[in-house]
């Protein structure tokens, strides 16, 4: 392989994994909604080039994690309560969509297993708040992915910044409390049944839940 070649994948690894640490610094709130993101200093603190963290800033303004407010100075984007309830709307439609679709098939036991190892990897994670956070998602995606429906998974993946920015929104026990395993199993339960309205009115309280959850909370810090 040509050692360009080699750059380039290194680059990017590098890239990779700086995005990484800068997502999950504002997914487990060490970086608060309304912080300054400052290149050169996160530049230091990570060992990398400011271009790398140029670039990981660029992607995660795509993801909707970071905005440009006066002058082009990038912050961690804050979420309104409103925000918070369309958001977790949104995704009531499209998670319901897909339970009703999966519970409505005649054959469930293979879903129905990989949902709930889904489940068992978020009960594992539990404590630990990085892995709880994409353990939690996963789900989601997965409950998504196995409808088999494309154009609603690329929605879901759409809302999927704002969704991480609220994660810290109403501070560390609610953000535990909303991605506990024992609130997943209810989902996983309906969708084995085949009962389409049940598996669509467990996801909907799921998010409603959620969502109020995170509201009551109030406070700038997101959910």
């Amino acid at each position: 392989m040509p050692a360009s070649s080699l750059d380039a994948i290194e680059r990017s690894t590098l890239r990779e994994r700086c995005l990484d640490a800068l997502r999950s610094a504002i997914t487990t709130g060490r970086l608060g909604p309304g912080d300054h993101l400052n290149e050169v200093e996160l530049a230091a603190s990570l060992g990398v080039s400011r271009a790398t963290i140029r670039e990981a800033l660029r992607h995660l303004q795509q993801d909707g994690l970071v905005v440009a407010r006066s002058r082009g100075m990038l912050r961690v984007r804050e979420v309104a309560d409103d925000e918070i309830r369309g958001l977790y709307a949104a995704r009531a439609a499209l998670e319901a969509l897909a339970a009703e679709t999966l519970a409505a098939r005649s054959e469930r036991s293979a879903t129905v297993d990989a949902l709930d190892a889904a489940v068992f990897r978020l009960e594992a994670a539990e404590g630990d708040l990085p892995a709880q956070v994409e353990a939690d998602l996963a789900f989601h995606v997965l409950l998504c992915e196995l409808s088999g429906n494309a154009t609603l998974l690329r929605l879901w993946h759409s809302l999927e910044g704002p969704v991480r920015i609220t994660v810290m929104h109403a501070g560390l026990s609610r953000a535990l409390h909303n991605m506990a395993a024992v609130r997943h199993r209810p989902i996983v339960a309906a969708i084995s049944t085949g009962n389409v309205a049940a598996s669509r009115a467990t996801i909907v309280r799921h998010m409603a839940e959620a969502a109020e959850r995170l509201v009551r909370a109030g406070g700038p810090s997101a959910a």
